[in-house]
This record gives C-alpha cells, structure tokens and sequence, in this order.
C-alpha cells in the first residue's frame, strides 16, 4: 500500500558534546540540561499563543487559539513594539461569541502563517460539533496585513471536509494550499486559481495516528481527553520541501511520510495508486510544530522533551535547541535573518489534556523565543506570492 523505503538513516547527534539515545518515557523524566543554540526571549502572553507569523519588515503577529479555559481571546494579535497586543484584523472579527455570526469572525484559529508576499493566512476551525458533526463557521482565511482586509476567505465542501474532520494546518506553492485533516486523517489540496478542492489519503495509515502510539508528552504523561481516551491528532505537522515537489507530513504521533505533491494533484490518480506513492520518511516521536529550511533541513518541534531537533536530508538528526522552557514547543517560523522563532503554549499541561479530573498545569505568562540557526543550516523557505507582487 505504501513504500517503506526509509530515506533516513536514523542517527541522533547533539550539537554539543553529546549524544542523546534513551527510550521516550525516561528522556521526559530526566533532568534537563541546557544543550545548542540559546534562546532569547521575543514576548511573553497572557494568553496561550501557539502560532506565530512575521513579515519581512519585522512585524510580529500571534495565533491565540480559543481553547478550553481561554475563549475569550483576540484570536490573531499584533505585538506591537511596547508588548502589548493590537487585535488583527480588528473590530467584529476578533469579537466572536457563541451565538454570533461566524462567517466574518475568527471562531476557533488554529494557526497562522505570514508567507513571503506578507499577506496572513489562517485556519479557523470553527464551532466544535462534536466528532461526528460539520463546524460551523470552519473556513481558510487570507488577509492583508498592511490593513487588515480579507483577501480569501475559503470553505470546503462536505465532501471534501467532511463530518468530524478539522482542519489543522497549511502550506501554499505556487498555486495550490495544502492542508492536514487531523480530525479524521487527510491531505486536502485547493486549487486556488480554480477554487476547486480534493481530498486525497483520507483511507491511507500514513494520516492516521497509530493506537499503538501513544501521544506521549512532560513527564511520561499520555495526551488525554477528560473521558480517559488518549487524544486521537491523526494528520497534523505538514511541509513543503524547497523544490516544491515533496509534502512531508505526520499525525501527532508518528511516524513521518512524505508524498510527491504532483501525485496530491492529480485528480485522475486513483488512492491506491496515490498510496503507492507515500514514502516513509523517519521514526519521529509526538511532534506538534516544523518548520523547514531553503536546504531542506526539517525543524521538529518535539513533545515529549523539551527541545528542537533538525533532520537533515543526509539522515542526521541533531539537537537544536534543549532547554525546560521549551516543553510543549509548537508551529515554529523562520525568519529572513535566519531565526527560528518558537512559541510554547505548553498544551499538554492543560487540564483538558491530563484525563479525567485533570490539573491545570500551565506555567503563566505564556513564552515566545527565538534562535540564530548555526551556519551549516539554510535559510528561510521562498513561498511565492499569491496576490502579485510582495505587499511590502
């Protein structure tokens, strides 16, 4: 069904004098130490931010999800030079309340991206309908930064995005979005010349987060629901290689696959034969934020340790970054002086999370930090425009 071919030698070298090799369970209880690049501190929160977005002048925009225990957030925000948030776009979008319209208002945004033509796209996941209803309200959106004005605002068919799935992430080439389904487990393409949009790999393991693996976090401590059901993220972290030609995706959990994007596109290639195509790529852990470089190099946001390790296209895997603040790291950027900038919404420390009778554990304020990657790695990724010319 798929090709098992592992174009990764599997190798773990620390950037420091170390190796690191020891099973999940007793890498999440040792006592951390220190290891790579130093992080310096962007921002710190009062809300939970788990995505960030830059322009190329520098501008700092947050993705501040509404979920359980901050509802009440803006949403998106502008940090602006003092700290303080400046709600984007601004009036009712960033107002919404159960009972609302929710077709111009952010109801439930679940990442944001900046890519390089400065415009902000985000995916609003909407009411929660339960895992067997449509969300109301879930959407693709697109805006100007300079002044906040929609520029697309997308959704998807039924039979594209069906009951119980949830839209979770985003990738753009030159003419098409790619997004994660980690709800029911997909890969969704849309034609944003066309408008038309397909859902591929909706019945292939690849999407789907294996039973057998856990969603490990801190500690030893499985991802759980408050019923005591381990929290099923089938398709979630999702990349684009520099070449345009590979998307690299996993559920929560493991492992990592790649898949040619031509093949995503070609809606005359049946699944199977689509399926036949999907590469393993590498035996990852829970991974909840990527980000991936001009060469190729592939950022992992681990979560079950805190820290960022890259995957080479050579096989290595390296040590970025190790440190306490980095539990729970999620959608990582990278900046055009070559920053990788990382929020932590240290979601598994929600009580949601922990099970039943679950404790908050949540660490306040909430941390943005940011990195120089070494010299050997790459660049940021080129996206290219999708409204024309660059809006800066």
């Amino acid at each position: 069904m798929f090709n098992r071919r592992n174009f990764c030698q599997a190798s773990v070298l620390a950037c420091g004098a170390f190796a690191v090799a020891s099973s999940h369970l007793a890498n999440a209880a040792a006592v951390m130490a220190k290891v790579g690049q130093p992080l310096t501190e962007v921002a710190h929160l009062d809300w939970l931010c788990n995505a960030v977005g830059l322009t190329s002048t520098g501008r700092l925009f947050v993705g501040l999800p509404r979920w359980p225990g901050f509802e009440n957030t803006p949403s998106i925000a502008e940090v602006l030079p003092n700290g303080t948030l400046k709600p984007f776009p601004g009036g009712d979008w960033n107002e919404w309340e159960p009972g609302k319209p929710n077709a111009k208002a952010l109801v439930k945004i679940n990442t944001i991206h900046i890519f390089d033509d400065d415009t902000l796209w985000a995916i609003d996941q909407g009411e929660d309908a339960g895992p067997h209803g449509i969300n109301p309200g879930q959407k693709i959106l697109q805006f100007d930064t300079r002044n906040g004005k929609l520029l697309r605002s997308i959704t998807l068919a039924p039979a594209v995005l069906p009951a119980g799935a949830n839209l979770n992430d985003l990738r753009l080439d030159s003419g098409h979005a790619y997004l994660t389904d980690s709800g029911l487990g997909a890969i969704i393409v849309v034609n944003l010349a066309t408008g038309v949009s397909v859902r591929r790999l909706a019945d292939h393991p690849s999407t789907k987060m294996s039973p057998e693996r856990r969603p490990i976090g801190e500690e030893g401590r499985p991802l759980q629901m408050p019923d005591g059901s381990d929290h099923q993220v089938h398709s979630d972290p999702i990349e684009i290689s520099p070449d345009g030609k590979w998307l690299y995706y996993q559920p929560l959990s493991g492992p990592l696959w790649r898949v040619p994007t031509e093949a995503l596109r070609d809606t005359q290639m049946s699944e199977k034969a689509l399926g036949d195509t999907v590469e393993f790529v590498y035996d990852t852990g829970p991974l909840t934020g990527t980000a991936i470089d001009s060469a190729g190099n592939l950022y992992l946001a681990e979560y079950d340790r805190p820290r960022i390790t890259v995957l080479s296209p050579d096989g290595s895997l390296r040590v970025v970054a190790e440190d306490p603040k980095l539990w729970n790291p999620d959608a990582m950027i990278i900046s055009n002086t070559r920053e990788l900038y990382i929020p932590v919404p240290q979601s598994a420390r929600m009580a949601a999370n922990r099970g039943p009778g679950g404790v908050d554990g949540l660490v306040r304020p909430f941390k943005i930090y940011k990195l120089q990657l070494p010299a050997l790695y790459g660049n940021r990724e080129t996206v290219p425009a999708l409204v024309g010319k660059p809006l800066a």
